[in-house]
């Protein structure tokens, strides 16, 4: 990924069988469907991916059958966001090894780490890779917020490149866009988008754009064409789907979609179950009402 790269990026689903293993026929059947569909990358062993699911060998290989599927159409982003910074960089280093063309850090979760700790936790992986290193803000799932200070401070690294914002807090997504020019910044909520682009953000890491990318496709090449009002119009479609994630566990929601559009995703890892019948026909309306089914 050149620091120019700008655009849509789904965060891809980990498809699996019945008995829990991934399905890798599927995975690259995915992977190919989001290719051809315009995407600017792709982003694997994220959270709609369940990284936190995944063994170190899973990451791996799905790094390897990522190349073997799609191979250099568009770059491939890994998630090595772990708990301690000792995983992390081995994940990160593992990743470099296979293939990947950018690293994206989540912050550590279940712990809450200073700012100063933070710092030297993204300075080890930062300093571990030759490739381009982009941050997750997440702090609704990981109760650490990455603030405008901490990414300023790591501006130090060369290939610190950018940061995926799932904050949802928009003041802050601004405050990542005026630290430097050369600061990539993507936005990680959907219904957010259009606005990011509208602000000079580079795009949008969507778990959406994994089951529907030409609706968040069709709002970027809207945007760069200056078609406002269909850009507009396609946000307020993607916007609707959105709401449909609280019908249940993220990201069973994502997987059903993909299964109503004819792939075969599985179910979440467990504890995630599937969505009860009617929630699964609240879904199926909201889809039809955007014209994807």
């Amino acid at each position: 990924m050149e620091n120019h790269v700008r655009g849509i990026i789904p965060a891809v689903i980990t498809p699996f069988l019945e008995n829990g293993s991934i399905n890798f026929e599927e995975y690259k059947t995915l992977l190919q469907f989001l290719v051809k569909a315009g995407v600017n990358a792709v982003f694997i062993s994220g959270n709609a991916g369940e990284f936190y699911s995944l063994t170190f060998d899973e990451k791996a290989r799905l790094i390897k059958e990522a190349q073997k599927s799609i191979g250099n159409t568009v770059p491939i982003i890994f998630g090595s966001g772990a708990v301690t910074t000792e995983e992390t960089v081995a994940l990160t280093k593992m990743a470099e090894s296979e293939g990947a063309d950018v690293i994206t850090v989540i912050t550590p979760y279940l712990i809450k780490p200073t700012e100063d700790e933070l710092f030297a936790h993204f300075s080890a992986v930062c300093g571990a890779t030759k490739l381009p290193v982009l941050l997750y803000n997440n702090p609704a799932i990981t109760s650490v917020p990455i603030s405008s200070a901490l990414v300023k401070r790591l501006l130090c690294f060369d290939n610190l490149v950018g940061i995926k914002d799932s904050s949802g807090d928009f003041a802050l997504t601004l405050d990542f866009m005026h630290l430097s020019k050369e600061l990539q910044v993507f936005a990680g909520r959907d219904g957010l988008i259009l606005a990011t682009l509208l602000h000079g953000g580079a795009g949008a890491v969507s778990s959406i754009a994994s089951a529907c990318p030409e609706l968040a496709v069709s709002i970027y090449r809207h945007f760069i064409n200056n078609e406002m009002e269909k850009a507009v119009e396609a946000q307020h479609c993607l916007a609707k789907l959105r709401q449909c994630f609280n019908l249940g566990t993220f990201p069973s929601v994502v997987k059903e979609v993909l299964s109503m559009r004819g792939f075969s995703p599985g179910l979440p890892r467990k504890p995630v179950g599937p969505l009860p019948e009617e929630k699964r026909r609240i879904l199926e309306s909201t889809l039809r009402d955007i014209h994807v089914l």
